[in-house]
């Protein structure tokens, strides 16, 4: 039908195609842009997807974006464990901290600090090393794409050596991870080693994980 129309306003065959062609690339352009929000969606909510276990996020009421998350207290932890319907609660950290290469260079990573005793928040796809590993002293993770920019060119290989906040810090594995908005490298540690790897700060609990009583 648009086909017919189309015919009958122009008549012209040179014209009708001009405006078919116009038509198919403003079409074109929409869903291209589209795309681009969808994946920048994506981006923005990558570590949140990234972390499958809990049912619901506690933060500060203020926070507007994930990049941008002032600290909780140490004591919200505690409350929200106390409230009825929570099964349990976990703390998570997420700052952004510089490590030193071993040749001197400094990199921008993505540090994510994660519960000590259940790993609640690890990555859930290791491609080298063991999770359990995480819980040696000075261990960390990171993901694939961040390991070939720390690391250009070479193999993926366990024991590399960081320095972050002017402390060791020991690779023990590679894990996938969804692309972050700021093509970062993003490193996994315990909650308690995080909070030494990254900037000393009086409040560094950045998240509680929380997971839901049935029903």
């Amino acid at each position: 039908m648009i086909w017919l129309a189309l015919k009958m306003l122009t008549g012209d065959r040179s014209k009708f195609f001009g405006i078919v062609f116009g038509v198919m690339f403003a079409s074109l352009l929409i869903a291209h842009q589209v795309s681009i929000f969808v994946g920048i969606l994506v981006r923005t909510t990558s570590q949140i997807r990234d972390v499958r276990e809990p049912d619901l996020w506690v933060m500060d009421e203020k926070v507007r974006y994930v990049e941008e998350v002032p600290a909780l207290r140490p004591t919200d932890l505690q409350r929200v464990r106390s409230v009825p319907g929570v099964a349990w609660a976990v703390p998570m950290h997420k700052s952004n901290a510089r490590a030193r290469l071993e040749d001197g260079n400094f990199r921008q990573v993505v540090l994510m600090g994660i519960d000590d005793d259940t790993l609640v928040g690890a990555p859930a796809e290791l491609v080298l090393g063991n999770l359990a590993d995480l819980r040696q002293p000075d261990a960390f993770l990171i993901d694939e794409a961040g390991y070939s920019y720390l690391w250009p060119d070479q193999p993926l290989e366990l024991g590399k050596v960081l320095e972050m906040n002017d402390r060791r810090a020991v690779l023990v594995g590679v894990c996938k991870a969804g692309a972050p908005f700021v093509t970062l490298p993003i490193v996994y540690a315990r909650y308690s080693q995080a909070v030494f790897f990254g900037p000393r700060e009086r409040n560094m609990l950045t998240f509680v994980l929380v997971m839901a009583e049935p029903g």
